[in-house]
């Protein structure tokens, strides 16, 4: 009988240590998380693909920007005002990025029936020539490719991959999300 209490006991200490270790790492997982530091070189590369907090806030406005897109036309933030606008931020290292196409897909044909535009930044090396980007060309008004140091995305504010922010024709964002089930559950912007 003494043996069944003694192991009954050393069961419960057992589980309380491994709750609270649990409770250390779940902490810690979301520090990581909101301080963007969960990926590599502070972007959390499709990680995780719900409940990530976008560091583009609402109310924030367009940076300023001047960049080349894929078909060879220079692109700055004007180009984008005067107009609803979904921007998008993709890393070639992301899974979910790709698992997310579709959905921007969706997004661009009911943003570009209202006049809209889209736009998609894709960083990684050789992202330019990824198949990443061949596939968000057939999608989006507007590919911009960078590389692996991601200024644009930076001056973005995009943190998480991926990520996207809807701008008014003023220039600020009016709603904005990372992961997967955050684009599911963003309606076109009005």
């Amino acid at each position: 009988m003494i043996f069944a209490v003694v192991g009954l006991v050393l069961v419960g200490v057992i589980s309380v240590l491994n709750l609270a270790i649990l409770l250390v790492v779940l902490r810690r997982w979301r520090e990581l998380e909101a301080s963007g530091a969960g990926g590599g070189g502070g972007h959390s590369h499709g990680f995780p693909t719900t409940g990530a907090i976008s560091s583009i806030r609402t109310g924030d406005r367009l940076p300023a920007f001047s960049a080349r897109a894929l078909d060879g036309t220079v692109v700055t933030e004007r180009t984008l005002l005067d107009k609803e606008t979904l921007v998008g931020f993709f890393s070639l290292t992301c899974k979910a990025c790709v698992d997310a196409v579709p959905l921007f897909a969706g997004h661009a044909e009911r943003l570009r029936a209202t006049g809209g535009t889209t736009l998609a930044i894709v960083h990684g090396d050789d992202s330019a020539d990824s198949e990443l980007a061949a596939m968000l060309r057939e999608v989006m008004d507007i590919v911009i490719a960078e590389d692996s140091e991601a200024e644009l995305s930076k001056r973005y504010g995009a943190k998480h991959y991926p990520s996207h922010a809807w701008y008014g024709p003023d220039g600020v964002v009016t709603t904005a999300g990372a992961g997967v089930s955050a684009l599911r559950a963003q309606p076109v912007a009005s």
